[in-house]
């Protein structure tokens, strides 16, 4: 092995591609995110991956600071937009109203629904119930009356 002129070995150099991880990146992807695009897009616009990303916000934490600044700042930019597109149309500031205060004027929001099945296992009626449904149906059909069982079960 080769040493250093001050009696040191050399610091062997990370093996596979340069890191992107640079202030440059960095701020082409925060840009994206704040005019609001999704953070696979933003990774597009900073050429790298999103497990790239992943990768950095496991390795440096305060990043999720700078990222969440970043999706803040766009999402004001827009309830701004939202805000002084009502001066024109009434339904913009009932959109904002909605987005920016959600327990307040969500349509939905207090509704409860309730949906529930029941199901019956058997329709209970007597022998003798039965009987005369059967009677009633066979005449509204105008067929002949059944003979009585207690008749044809004495012969």
């Amino acid at each position: 092995m080769v040493e250093l002129e001050n009696g040191q070995l050399p610091v062997p150099a990370r093996a596979g591609r340069p890191t992107k991880f640079n202030d440059a990146t960095l701020d082409r992807l925060c840009a994206a995110l704040a005019d609001g695009m999704s953070i696979k897009s933003a990774c597009v616009v900073a050429g790298i991956g999103v497990t790239t990303l992943a990768d950095w916000r496991e390795e440096h934490p305060e990043l999720e600071d700078r990222l969440a600044e970043s999706r803040e700042f766009a999402r004001q930019k827009a309830l701004q937009a939202i805000k002084a597109a009502g001066e024109k149309d009434w339904r913009a500031h009932a959109e904002w109203l909605r987005l920016s205060f959600p327990a307040d004027y969500r349509g939905n929001a207090n509704k409860v629904e309730v949906s529930a099945t029941a199901q019956a296992s058997s329709i209970v009626l007597s022998e003798e119930e039965r009987l005369k449904l059967i009677e009633r149906q066979r005449a509204a059909e105008g067929l002949p009356d059944l003979p009585d069982e207690n008749a044809t079960r004495q012969s």
